[in-house]
């Protein structure tokens, strides 16, 4: 292990990149502190999509299983759940989890079952619209980077917010401490960020084009009381403008934070956000759309990148945690020199 760091860091020395390996991952196992909850380390089960809910979106035996699974294995101090509907029109798939009313029971089982696997880990619901991936692809705006798709008018977008209000609602009365809002991989909520050319109060200028998730954040923080507010935000999409969100316009395949790093302020003013879960990229698309897949070196150093800039700008008043995105680079290595560097809080593991 120690010489394919020692290769790692000097190839990325070479190149000039940042790249914060460390020997050790001791920075990872110590106690922290997230809003007024003690966790036993600073490691974060990040639960991946299953499609093993019932066909009306509630947990089964099979998804408590696989909860329950990944929280002992890992022994985690904090537990993201996979992506969450918020309604049947939001989904991606029939048997995508999905949170309403009527599913609070068979929620509530799973987060008893995950705190006793755990032994008390913090449990953060994601709550997600795939947009123009869901079953019927809905956007805010059409663009010749993907297919074409349903655009909601501005009518449909407040029923939105409201079922992310009962959502978020429905997970806290299940046991969730967190509540989060997936704005990542170009679902509907991060669609909103990047809709320069939407006419109407929801596209164009930097307030109109964040009014969505405000919009979400508030009517969740009216309908719970005791559960904290957070977000899972790709930072900069790798999208060459006018179709991106935190991408320069000078410098097609730079990314530009100044949007994001605001957008985050106003979230921890109004709402108190402590905690990001930051992305770079999408999953689907090279970085600015290039014929050729880049290394995974440049891409992981990327992602430390921004998140070492938003740490900056953030002053540090918000606990970032860097996903785990890496196949050929030691991730635990990784987080753990971005948590002992004070870039980041936690080390998010992909389950």
């Amino acid at each position: 292990m120690e010489q394919i760091l020692e290769n790692l860091c000097e190839e990325a020395g070479q190149i000039g990149v940042f790249l914060p390996l460390t020997p050790g991952t001791d920075a990872i196992s110590q106690p922290t502190v997230l809003h007024d909850y003690q966790l036993k380390n600073s490691a974060a089960v990040m639960i991946s999509p299953c499609y093993d809910a019932d066909e009306n979106g509630a947990p089964t035996a099979q998804t408590i299983a696989r909860y329950c699974d990944a929280a002992r294995k890992t022994e985690c101090g904090m537990l993201w759940s996979e992506p969450i509907a918020v309604s049947p029109d939001a989904r991606t798939d029939t048997h995508q989890l999905m949170l309403t009313e009527e599913n609070a029971e068979a929620f509530k089982a799973l987060c008893a079952a995950v705190k006793e696997a755990s032994d008390g880990a913090v449990l953060i619901a994601l709550l997600d619209h795939a947009g123009r991936k869901a079953i019927k692809g809905k956007a805010f705006e059409n663009s010749t980077l993907f297919s074409r798709c349903e655009i909601l008018d501005d009518s449909e977008i407040t029923p939105i917010a409201a079922n992310c209000a009962i959502a978020a609602k429905t997970a806290e009365a299940a046991g969730f401490e967190g509540i989060a809002l997936n704005v990542c991989e170009r679902n509907l909520f991060a669609d909103s960020l990047a809709a320069f050319h939407r006419n109407g109060k929801f596209g164009g200028d930097f307030d109109d084009r964040t009014r969505f998730v405000r919009d979400c954040f508030t009517a969740m923080k009216l309908t719970t009381s005791n559960a904290f507010l957070t977000i899972r935000l790709c930072l900069s999409d790798g999208l060459p403008q006018p179709n991106g969100f935190g991408m320069a316009f000078e410098d097609a395949s730079a990314p530009d934070l100044s949007e994001p790093v605001l957008l985050l302020q106003i979230l921890q003013a109004l709402y108190g956000l402590k905690l990001v879960a930051c992305e770079v990229g999408l999953n689907d698309h090279n970085w600015c759309c290039r014929e050729e897949p880049e290394s995974e070196l440049i891409r992981v150093s990327r992602l430390c990148t921004c998140i070492g800039m938003l740490d900056s700008a953030m002053q540090q008043n918000v606990q970032l945690l860097i996903p785990d995105r890496t196949t050929e680079i030691p991730f635990a290595n990784l987080a753990a020199g971005m948590i002992s560097g004070e870039f980041a809080s936690f080390a998010g593991f992909v389950q």
